[in-house]
C-alpha cells in the first residue's frame, strides 16, 4: 500500500472513530434522564434542556363546552306516591369533564341540591315538599350547560 493510501485509511478510520464516539455521547444524552423527569414526565425538570428531541412535547387539548350525552331521565313516573324512592339520571361530557350540579325549581328559580353532584341524584322518601322541575347542570372552563328539566310530582295517597 503507498503512502497516500495510507494516509486515507488513517483519515477514514479515524472519522469512523470520531462519529462512533459522537454518536455514543449523543445516544446516552438522548436515553439518560434526570430521576424527576421520570417520575413526572409532565412537569419538566428546570434542570433539563426541553429543546432536546429526546424531552416529552406537551400540547395543550382544546376545551370543549359540556354536552349531553343522555336527557334526564327518571325511573319513576312523573307522579309519584310519598315514600317512594325516586331516582333521576343524566350524563354529560365536555373537556375538561364539567363539574354537575342537579338543581330543583320549586317556582321560585333553580337552587342547587346539596351534595346532588353525580350523573344519578335519588330522594330516598319522597315528599310533598319534593315536587318540582329538575335538571343537571355542567359548567366547565369552555361553558355550561342544563339538561332538560324533569318534572316531580308527589301528591298523597296509596300504591
Amino acid at each position: 500500500m503507498n503512502t497516500s493510501a495510507k494516509k486515507i485509511t488513517a483519515a477514514l478510520f479515524g472519522l469512523g472513530i470520531l462519529a462512533l464516539i459522537i454518536g455514543l455521547t449523543s445516544w446516552g444524552r438522548s436515553q439518560i434522564r434526570p430521576a424527576m423527569q421520570i417520575e413526572s414526565p409532565k412537569e419538566p425538570d428546570s434542570q433539563t434542556d426541553n429543546a432536546s428531541p429526546s424531552s416529552p412535547k406537551i400540547r395543550p387539548v382544546a376545551a370543549v363546552a359540556p354536552f349531553i350525552i343522555r336527557d334526564t331521565d327518571t325511573d319513576s313516573p312523573g307522579t309519584n306516591i310519598v315514600t317512594r324512592i325516586v331516582t333521576m339520571t343524566a350524563e354529560v361530557g365536555g373537556t375538561p369533564p364539567p363539574a354537575r350540579q342537579w338543581k330543583v325549581d320549586h317556582g321560585r328559580g333553580y337552587e342547587p341540591l346539596a351534595g346532588a353532584t353525580n350523573a344519578i341524584f335519588r330522594i330516598g322518601n319522597a315528599q310533598i315538599l319534593d315536587s318540582g322541575f329538575y335538571s343537571l347542570f355542567a359548567t366547565n372552563s369552555a361553558g355550561s350547560i342544563q339538561t332538560t328539566p324533569q318534572q316531580l310530582v308527589v301528591t298523597e295517597g296509596e300504591d
